[in-house]
């Protein structure tokens, strides 16, 4: 059975129905991820709580998780390397234009099946 390495790479977006720019933007990096990479899956809505770093109070949050296998090892440090870099310009990106205090980004192996 032929395998092939991957990497996942999830982005966590909070949902916010006051401002059609959480929308806008939302819909960019999909298509961004569709075009560079292939494709991408955007979930249906999560309830998550979240302690906030910089008033120390607990909230609710609407998000969404947008995934996107990229044809990359991230055990290999190269692709590594070229990964952290993307993916730090795209949080940055999201912090900036959705003004939250944090955007999360994970990424990990996986393995498919072809």
């Amino acid at each position: 059975m032929p395998l092939e390495k991957r990497t996942r790479v999830e982005v966590f977006l909070p949902i916010r129905s006051d401002t059609v720019s959480y929308r806008t933007v939302t819909e960019w990096l999909a298509e961004e991820f569709a075009y560079s990479r292939g494709g991408s899956t955007l979930t249906t809505p999560f309830t998550g709580l979240y302690l906030s770093t910089t008033e120390r109070d607990l909230s609710r949050d609407q998000v969404h998780i947008l995934f996107c296998d990229f044809d990359l090892d991230s055990e290999e440090p190269n692709d590594r390397e070229e990964l952290s870099a993307y993916l730090s310009e795209i949080r940055f990106l999201l912090m900036e234009m959705l003004l939250e205090e944090d955007v999360w980004i994970v990424y990990y192996p996986s393995t498919r099946v072809l």
